[in-house]
Formats: structure tokens, sequence, C-alpha cells
């Protein structure tokens, strides 16, 4: 008789090695519960993206045919691509607000449960998202106003002192950007207050810095590989339009057909970039489960608290 595989523990001290295979073991073991709920929910954010990013790729290549002398014409393409870069970044606000919900409201449940998790009930799950769901988004927006607060800074320091002291601040920039990875998954994972996380992650980040960096260096890499991977058949589609329009066009390229099947391959990169970005997701609540458990002994403390309430 097969013997079933232990449960993955989000909290617990592992080496290098067992973090990377952890992760995708855990995503390999949930990918159909997690792919469900991302398509449920992801896909027809997806569906918007690919408008405002098609539109957004015909204006910029546009740019290069546009009658300058022709001020109404300039205007109409700036306002276009305004519109259309608006359209991508409101959509990947709520994309990344819906993923980063589904999957670590799921992670919350499967390590709050005695055994495995082969699917999970609506009703059940929905309490859990919804609550994720607003602190993911209070969450993305405090992590945007850090980071124009952070460039604000880091710029005006550049242009008061001097540009020479740009490589001290971006190095520390970096140094800090790394603990603050961890952010996202002790603000949803856990019932931390927002500066509550922001705190913890910097503390535990700090204390296991070298770890996460290498993380997060290995699994960014295959992430924006596999996503690179998605991204081509759109982009040659449109990158192949652009030329044959400058070289005259023909009706395939013009017809309704390929531009249908142009939008399709952008749902394909849009959606695909949310469905691998759940590699890293996982990883950095499997880095902040090693970090937890290894500075604070959250098995430990729980164990004894369980106890005492015998």
């Amino acid at each position: 008789m097969e013997s079933k595989a232990k449960k993955i523990l989000i909290y617990k001290v592992r080496n290098f090695s067992e973090k990377f295979d952890d992760t995708f073991a855990f995503v390999r073991e949930n990918w159909k519960v997690l792919f469900k709920y991302l398509t449920y929910l992801v896909l027809p954010v997806c569906l918007v993206q690919a408008v405002g990013l098609n539109s957004y790729m015909e204006s910029v290549f546009d740019m290069s045919s546009v009658n300058s002398s022709r001020s109404s014409d300039v205007v109409s393409l700036l306002q276009n691509v305004g519109w259309s870069y608006g359209i991508i970044v409101l959509t990947s606000i709520i994309g990344a607000m819906l993923q980063l919900s589904v999957v670590y409201a799921y992670i919350s449940y499967y390590n709050g449960s005695e055994d495995h998790l082969v699917d999970v009930a609506g009703s059940t799950f929905k309490p859990l998202l919804m609550k994720n769901l607003k602190r993911s988004g209070l969450a993305i927006l405090f992590w945007i106003g850090l980071s124009v607060l952070g460039i604000f800074v880091t710029v005006t320091l550049g242009y008061l002192l001097s540009w020479w002291i740009l490589l001290p601040i971006i190095l520390g920039v970096v140094a800090v950007a790394i603990p603050l990875m961890l952010f996202m998954p002790a603000y949803l994972l856990e019932d931390n207050p927002l500066f509550g996380a922001l705190s913890k992650a910097i503390r535990l980040g700090f204390a296991t810095w070298w770890g996460t960096f290498a993380l997060i260096l290995v699994l960014g890499f295959i992430v924006s590989f596999f996503q690179g991977i998605f991204a081509i058949p759109y982009y040659i589609t449109v990158v192949v339009k652009t030329i044959m329009g400058l070289q005259g066009g023909s009706e395939f390229f013009d017809s309704a057909g390929y531009s249908f099947m142009t939008y399709l391959f952008g749902v394909l990169q849009s959606f695909a970039t949310y469905l691998v970005g759940t590699i890293l997701a996982v990883g950095l609540a499997i880095q902040y489960g090693h970090a937890s458990e290894k500075i604070d002994h959250v098995t430990m403390e729980d164990n004894i608290n369980r106890f005492e309430e015998l």
C-alpha cells in the first residue's frame, strides 16, 4: 500500500532546498483548487486587462506613424495611451488583490486543517476569502504608497545632495525591500494589524535576510522565465502585425480573426502571469513560516497555549 505524503507544514524551520521543494510540493498538491478559484476570480479581470493591453500596444506602435504637425492626432493618441495604461494599472491591482487573497486564504485554511485538503467548499472558503480581499486591498495600496514615497525620497536626496549618494541609498532600499517581501504573508496569514505586520516582516526578514533573498532570487527567476514563455505568442502576433502594417499590411493581419487571436494571446499572457506568480506567493509563505518558527518559535508557543487550555 502506497504511503500517503505528509502534510506540508507552513510553520517549520527549513534549509534552502526544503523551502524550494515544499513550495513546489504545495503547488503540485493543491494546484486544482488554486486553479479553480483563480479561474473564477482572476480570469474575468484578465479579459478586461487584455483589452487595455491591446489598445496600449497599438497606440505605442502608432506613435511612429502619427502626424506630429496635427495636434489633434497627437492629443487623441496620448489620450488613448493614457486610458489604456490606466486600465492595465487598475486591472493589475485588482488581479493582484484576488490572486493574493485566494492563495493566502487557502494556505491559512490548509494550515488550520488536520489533514490534506483535496478541495474546499465555497461556503466554507468564502468568509476567509472576503476577509483577505479587504486586507489585501489595503495592503497593496499601502505598498504602492510606500514605494512611491521611497522613490520620491531617493530622488529628492539625490537632487539636493549629490547623485553620487544614490548608490548607497539604492543599496539601502534593496536591503530593506527583501524583508518587506514578507509583509503580505505576515498580514494575510495572521491577524496582525497593518503596521504590526510591517514591523514583524522587517524584524523576521532581517533575521533571515540571506535565506529570504536566495529564495526570492531563485523563485523570481523561475516565475519570470515561465511568464516570459507565455508572453511570447502575444508579442509575436503584435510585432508581426506592426511590421506588416508598416510594409503596407494585408487583409489577413487587419482582419477581425487576427485581432481576436491577438486578444486571446493577451488574455493567456495576463492569466499565466497570475497563475505562475502563485509559486512566488507560496514560496514567501513558506519563508515566512520558516522565519516565524526559527525566530519566534510559533509552534512551541501554540502547543504551550493549548496545554494551558486543557
